[in-house]
C-alpha cells in the first residue's frame, strides 16, 4: 500500500510537471541511403528536456506487417499503428509515468520513444500495451538515458531541417487565404556573426544577388556581442524557395561564423 501512495504521488507531482511543458507535435522526413525516414516528435520537449525527473528511455520496436517498397506502411495499416501507440502512450504513462516523445519510421519498422522517471514495471505495462497486437512482432528496452540522447540524435531534427519546419509554418500562415501566391514578396533577412571580418566575407562571398542591406553596425550588439545584418530581397514564396534559397543562405552565412536568425515577409 505505501508503494502505491508514492508512485500514485510521484505520478501525480510529474503530471504536474509535465502540464508546464508546451508540446508542439511536428512530422518531418529525411532521405537516408537513397530510403525515406519518417519522424514524429514533441519539438515542445527541447524546451525542458533532459528532464532529470525521467532519466530513462523506454524504446519499443515493431515491424510493419506490409511495407512498401520505400519501407513505409500503405494506409490499410495506419489506423492499427496508430492504435498500437496509443495503448502504448496509455499503459506506460499509467504504469511507470513514462511521456512520449516521438517515433520513427523507416524501412519497414517503427520506434516508439518513452521517457520515464525508473524502468519498473515498464515490462508489464508494454506487455499490456501490445496484447491486442498479435500479429505484430515486435521487441522492447529500457536503459539510462539521463541526457536524452535519443531524443536529441533520433528524434530532434537538425538546424537545417527546423529551418525547413519554420519556414513551412511561417509560409502557411502567409498563404492562408492569399490570393496573390503568384506575386513576389520583399523579404527580411537577419543575421548574426561573430566578428566584422566574419560579416564583411560573407557579403563578400553572398550566394545571390540583388540583396539591398539595411542594418549593418560597425559595433557589436550589447547583449549579445555579435555583428548584426539586415537585408532583404523579393521572393515567390514557396516550399520550393526554402530549399533553393534560405537552405544556401543558412550554410554560407555558418560558413562564416555567422547564424541565419530568420526570415519574414515585409508588409507593405
Amino acid at each position: 500500500m505505501r508503494r502505491y501512495f508514492i508512485v500514485a504521488f510521484l505520478h501525480l507531482s510529474l503530471f504536474s510537471q509535465s502540464q508546464k511543458i508546451q508540446h508542439d507535435w511536428e512530422n518531418y522526413v529525411l532521405a537516408v541511403d537513397g530510403k525515406p525516414v519518417s519522424v514524429n516528435v514533441d519539438l515542445g520537449l527541447s524546451a525542458k528536456a533532459p528532464i532529470k525527473e525521467r532519466p530513462f528511455v523506454i524504446i519499443l520496436r515493431t515491424k510493419i506487417k506490409n511495407p512498401d517498397t520505400q519501407g513505409m506502411p500503405y494506409p490499410e495499416e495506419y489506423a492499427p499503428l496508430l492504435s498500437m501507440e496509443d495503448s502504448l502512450i496509455y499503459n506506460l504513462g499509467k504504469e511507470t509515468g513514462a511521456i512520449f516523445t516521438g517515433r520513427f519510421t523507416q524501412r519497414g519498422l517503427r520506434e516508439f520513444y518513452f521517457y520515464a522517471p525508473d524502468t519498473i514495471g515498464f515490462e508489464k505495462s508494454v506487455f499490456a500495451a501490445m496484447a491486442s497486437f498479435s500479429g505484430y512482432e515486435w521487441l522492447s528496452q529500457a536503459k539510462a538515458d539521463p541526457k536524452w540522447d535519443n531524443f536529441f540524435t533520433v528524434l530532434y531534427p537538425s538546424e537545417i531541417e527546423l529551418l525547413r519546419i519554420k519556414g513551412r509554418r511561417q509560409l502557411e500562415l502567409i498563404l492562408k487565404g492569399d490570393t496573390k501566391k503568384n506575386e513576389s514578396d520583399m523579404v527580411h533577412h537577419s543575421f548574426t556573426f561573430s566578428s566584422l571580418k566574419d560579416r564583411e566575407d560573407f557579403l563578400k562571398n553572398l550566394p545571390w544577388a540583388g540583396f539591398k542591406i539595411l542594418y549593418l553596425p560597425s559595433l557589436p550588439d550589447t547583449k549579445t556581442n555579435k555583428f548584426t545584418l539586415e537585408m532583404q530581397r523579393k521572393a515567390l514564396l514557396s516550399l520550393e524557395w526554402i530549399d533553393q534559397f534560405v537552405v544556401p543562405l543558412y550554410n554560407a552565412s555558418k560558413r562564416y561564423n555567422g547564424k541565419y536568425e530568420g526570415w519574414t515577409p515585409v508588409v507593405e
